[in-house]
């Protein structure tokens, strides 16, 4: 792990030329814009999504702009279908590699209570919450299998097409929320994103002993498709809502500067900052006082937790 990441450093994006980048939930939202910017900096990008139609337009459209991109039908639940995806981006590669994994599938969540929950009964038994299991196999367990594979698949010896000794420290980055670092009243979205943190504060130490890199990204509200709604409502009640391209930087960063290692970004609606998620930094607990004390104070409030 290393030290706060220097946000104002100049990156040479030239070092992310050729690389072989697999990013889950591609095809649509924040995964496909990260897709396209790795391919736009000349990675060759196989972007693994269930949606089948979302994705091969997604990549035809990327094709015809020159872009070099590769859709593979993935369920990210599902231990196999991620097996089959990242041979397939390594087969897809020029140097049959993966050096970037970007673990961005996700779903939305639902509050622990909801006004049309049906009132207890004896005589009938409640009804399995919406949007759990979802949430668990997607949020959580999905990006489990999906750091557990670019662990394994990082350590494929070089290939013989290989044309140069390999030393780029490869990178996963896996994406949380900043509702991994507060308590937001989407339940079951939220605890999968401190699910997802817990695996990274425990296996970053174990990516860097192997000679990889793993960080973590942690947006605020973003304008996405997926939390469109919610943005909308937030910016009604006058909460700040963040920009998709800022998280598609922070990524970009994460794989293009080499000392960024093991360490987690916010992307907040004005700026962007490590947390200091570690123990000099009371694991977040400094920059997170702050945060809450600025931008997230409003939200907080109205879901009537005193900040």
């Amino acid at each position: 792990m290393t030290p706060v990441a220097d946000l104002s450093k100049t990156l040479d994006l030239s070092i992310l030329k050729d690389k072989s980048a697999i990013v889950t939930g591609g095809a649509s939202g924040l995964g496909a814009l990260i897709a396209a910017s790795l391919a736009e900096n000349g990675a060759c990008v196989t972007i693994a999504d269930i949606n089948e139609n979302a994705g091969r337009d997604f990549i035809a459209a990327c094709n015809a702009k020159g872009l070099n991109l590769n859709y593979v039908s993935t369920d990210v639940t599902e231990w196999r279908s991620q097996v089959t995806a990242f041979k397939s981006a390594i087969n897809f590669s020029s140097h049959e590699a993966i050096d970037i994994v970007v673990a961005c599938a996700g779903v939305e969540g639902r509050a622990f209570t909801a006004p049309d929950e049906e009132p207890p009964s004896l005589g009938k038994d409640p009804p399995l919450p919406r949007t759990a299991d979802a949430n668990f196999n997607v949020n959580a367990k999905g990006v489990y299998y999906t750091s557990k594979l670019a662990q394994h698949y990082f350590a494929l010896p070089p290939s013989p097409r290989t044309k140069a000794t390999p030393t780029y420290r490869k990178c996963l980055v896996v994406i949380s929320s900043l509702a991994g670092y507060l308590e937001l009243n989407s339940a079951d979205y939220t605890a999968c994103k401190w699910a997802v943190r817990g695996l990274f504060r425990s296996a970053r130490s174990v990516m860097e002993d192997l000679g990889y890199r793993m960080n973590l990204i942690a947006p605020w509200i973003m304008d996405t498709p997926m939390s469109k709604d919610f943005a909308e409502w937030c910016r009604q009640n006058g909460i700040p809502v963040g920009e998709a391209d800022d998280v598609t930087s922070a990524v970009i960063r994460c794989a293009a500067d080499e000392t960024i290692r093991g360490r987690a970004l916010a992307i907040g609606a004005i700026e962007t900052f490590d947390l200091r998620d570690d123990l000099e930094g009371l694991n977040a607990g400094i920059t997170m006082k702050e945060y809450l004390e600025g931008e997230a104070k409003k939200l907080m409030e109205l879901q009537g937790q005193r900040v």
